[in-house]
Parts: structure tokens; sequence; C-alpha cells
């Protein structure tokens, strides 16, 4: 019988547990989980709303988590969001005002929108048009995405788009943040196009429902993204039901080990016992933030240790607010906001989650949820929870027009919990997938390498479970 260890239940732990059972029902399968809960950093609390105090949905653009969804019987228990103010705002001036339609993520696909919208100068809309002439870069090098940004759309359309934009998915800084490893598909269109309007005008003869859905959005593709309607710990518990048995939660890592025989031996430190458990297993798989994986494989690898823990991470804090519906500015109303970092606001990001989804909380109620720090603000973290709390009333207020005090009040820290893909981010993560290569039978997934997003999670540690099924078939260590 074949013997697989599984470190970490996060997304990709518990999915690549799930895909390991499925393919492999008859293995000695054990997850190992430091924290008592599954998710990782993503949790829902009804307290007494239902509260997503990490990512509440994903996007199904990339197919890899809609998937593993159909898959598993569940995709008539997924919401998409209401159609009710599907846009997302920018802060401009003090005020919000909302992303242009068609401007997705960097790209403009809406000439029109972009000649209209107060967020620009008229030069810095002319500027963003002029973004067809400007010719490509023919080096292949990686660059920024404050570099890519700047100079095929113009500063201020980075300043007052792109860059709060970035801010607000990775919570990273747009001039560390490595293009290539990011947002490599518009990279790809420079490269193809030599022009990211003129990739949206060649896109226009097709009339497809991702064409569509690009010239509609409003800084994000809204109707790309699914969510569980009992919230996202709902569906951690589905994927985990299958191997129950096998998930030992309160159980931390202490020392891996490689041994003579090519196995890899585990210590162990449970609640449940005295000392520290060893565990040999054939299979190992590592779904651990990078810089703990490092202090695990130091000895058994100490080059590849030394890779994983050269990549850096952001803290951020989220608070989330009960306000009361009635207050909201008309004009206010939408998914979400972002902040540049020139607007000098506390929060990176505003998402009213109630409105996105149906069902969160009572209908006179708006659940808002600040978020603060990451690498844009990372003094902020700093701060008490109750100074947090209070900069998140205030920027409510400011923004959304809420005054009186709110009917609920929960300030969710993640520590170290965004791995930053700094420029050159990909070629560091060839070279150790090139070192994990040399070490049979051991895997390492998680948002550290080849995409922050619950798709791109899904999708690595689906790949995994295949080499590992393939491995434990073929009889190899």
């Amino acid at each position: 019988m074949k013997r697989i260890g599984i470190v970490g239940a996060g997304i990709s732990g518990l999915t690549a547990a799930w895909y390991v059972h499925r393919m492999l029902p008859d293995a000695q399968l054990e997850l190992f989980e430091a924290s008592d809960r599954i998710g990782g950093v993503i949790q829902t609390v009804n307290d007494p709303y239902l509260i997503e105090c990490g990512a509440d949905n994903f996007a199904t653009l990339i197919p890899d988590a809609l998937q593993l969804v159909r898959e598993m019987g569940l995709e008539s228990e997924f919401i998409t969001p209401q159609k009710n103010f599907r846009i997302a705002q920018v802060v401009c001036r003090g005020r919000l005002v909302p992303i242009p339609n068609g401007f997705s993520l960097m790209q403009p696909t809406r000439m029109g929108s972009i000649l209209a919208t107060p967020i620009l100068s008229l030069p810095g809309r002319l500027r963003v048009l002029a973004e067809m002439f400007i010719p490509p870069r023919r080096d292949d090098s990686d660059e920024s995405v404050a570099s890519f940004a700047i100079r095929r759309l113009g500063r201020e359309c980075f300043e007052r788009l792109v860059e709060p934009i970035v801010g607000g998915i990775f919570t990273a800084r747009a001039e560390t943040l490595s293009m290539q490893a990011a947002m490599p598909q518009f990279v790809a269109m420079e490269k193809e196009h030599g022009s990211l309007i003129r990739a949206a005008l060649a896109k226009r003869k097709k009339n497809t429902a991702e064409n569509r859905s690009a010239r509609e959005a409003s800084g994000a593709r809204y109707d790309q993204f699914m969510a569980p309607r009992r919230g996202m710990s709902w569906w951690f518990e589905q994927i985990a039901a299958p191997m129950r048995r096998s998930i030992h939660l309160g159980s931390t890592v202490q020392s891996i080990r490689r041994t003579s025989e090519g196995t890899w031996e585990l210590l162990v430190a449970s609640r449940e016992d005295e000392q520290p458990q060893s565990w040999t297993f054939d299979q190992l798989c590592l779904a651990i933030p990078a810089f703990r994986a490092a202090e695990l494989l130091r000895d058994a690898a100490p080059e590849l240790a030394q890779l994983l823990e050269s990549i850096p991470y952001a803290s951020s804090a989220i608070a989330v607010l009960g306000i009361q519906k009635k207050e909201i500015w008309p004009h206010a109303f939408c998914f979400g906001s972002i902040a540049p970092s020139i607007e000098k606001r506390n929060c990176l990001a505003v998402s009213l989650s109630s409105e996105k989804y149906a069902g969160r909380c009572p209908e006179d109620i708006v659940l808002a949820r600040v978020f603060m720090g990451g690498a844009v603000h990372p003094e902020l973290y700093d701060q008490s929870d109750a100074t947090l709390l209070d900069m998140a009333r205030q920027e409510v207020g400011q923004l959304f027009g809420a005054t009186s005090t709110p009917s609920v009040e929960k300030l969710v820290r993640w520590p170290r919990a965004m791995p930053q893909y700094l420029v050159g981010h990909n070629q560091k993560v060839q070279r150790i997938q090139s070192l994990v290569s040399q070490l049979s039978g051991l895997e390492l997934i998680g948002n550290a390498y080849d995409g922050v997003g619950i798709p791109q999670c899904v999708r690595g540690a689906k790949a995994a479970a295949l080499r590992i099924a393939d491995r434990c078939e073929q009889g190899s260590p």
C-alpha cells in the first residue's frame, strides 16, 4: 500500500487530497494541518451574518475550480453575483467614480468609455487611446506591472486605474510586481498584436461570451465569478468530507527527513499525543507557504529551501462592518471600490459583499469589507485592532456615507498570507520546479508559485495529484 502525506489543509492541500483519494482509493492518505480548522486563509464565519474573512468567490475564466465543483456534483449550490450594482468604483479626488465600462484590469476595450470618464484628464484619456500606436517592446525579459502599464497606457492611467486595481487584487506594489507572473495575458497581447487596444479590436470580431464579458467589465468581469451559497468554508467541508478520517488538525510538522530508502519521514507534534510521532511516506506534498516549506526542507534540500525563503510575503487586515443600507449614498452602491495610492487613503479596497451575493445578511444591512495593509501600506498592519476598525469606519463613512455605529464589527488579520510575485518570479519558480523534480516523491503546491487565485491553486493541486498517482501506479518512490 502506497503511503501519501500532505501538509497543509488550505484550498491547495484539500484539493490535492480530494483528487488523490479519488484516483488512489486504496492508498494510505494522511493530511496534516497545524491549526484547528481547514481552509487556510479562507474562512467563513456565521456570526451574526454570513461573513467571509478571506476570498469570497472564485473566477471561472480559468476553469479549474469550476471543474472541481462540477466533479463534486455541487454546481447547484453555487451562485453568481447579483445583477444590480455590478460595477466597481475608484476613489477619485475623494469621491467614488465608476471604473469605465470595458476597462478590464488594464485593457481598454470601449474607447467611448475612456473618452467619457472623469477619472482621467483629457491628456490622460488621449494618452490611453494613443496606446495602439505605441510600438511593442521587443525585449522578452520580465518587467514590473508599473513599467508595462506606464509604457503602454501612460502614467496617469497607471496611477488612477491600474495601480489600485493591482493593489486590490494582489495586495502588491505594482512597481515590483512581475508582469509575466501576475498578468501574462497582457504580455501575450502586446507580443501578438503589438497593442492592448489592437488585441481588443481583434477580439471584437469574435462575438464570444468571453469577449462580451471583457467589453462590459468595470474593473473586473463580475459575470465570471461564482461563490458557494452557504459560504467558502461550507465548500471546503464538502471537499474534505471523503477523507475526513485522514485529516489531522492541530498537527504541526516539526521536521522532514529524506531516508536512505528514498521515502520521507515526518516528525509531527499533535495536541492529542504527548510526544511527537514519526510518519513515513512514499509521496509527500507540501501545500504550505513557501517560507514554511523552506524551514522544513533546509536540511533535505538547502538550495531549494534558500529559493523558497526568498519569496516575500505581505500581511493584510480585513475589517468587516455591518452598516445601514439607508445611509449609503445612492451613487456609492457598487460591488466594491479601490483606492489609488495618490489618494492617500487608509484602505486598499472596500467590498460590499452583501450587494454582490444574496443572502449574506438582512435586507436593511450592507456588509462592507475594508481591506488594509498589504505590500502597499505595510505600516498599517502594525496598528491596533481598535485603530484599524476606527480607520475602516472613517473610510466607509467618507466614501459611502454611513454614519451610525455598525451593527457588527470584526477585524481579521492575515500575517504573511499573500506571496509577492516580484520581477523575475517565473524564472525563480522554474528553478524551484527543477530542484523539486530531482527529489523523487516530493510536490510543492500553493499560491506562492503559479498564481494566487483559487483556480490556479486548484489547477496546481490537481496536477500534483496526477503526478503522485502516476508515480504510485508505476511503482516508483
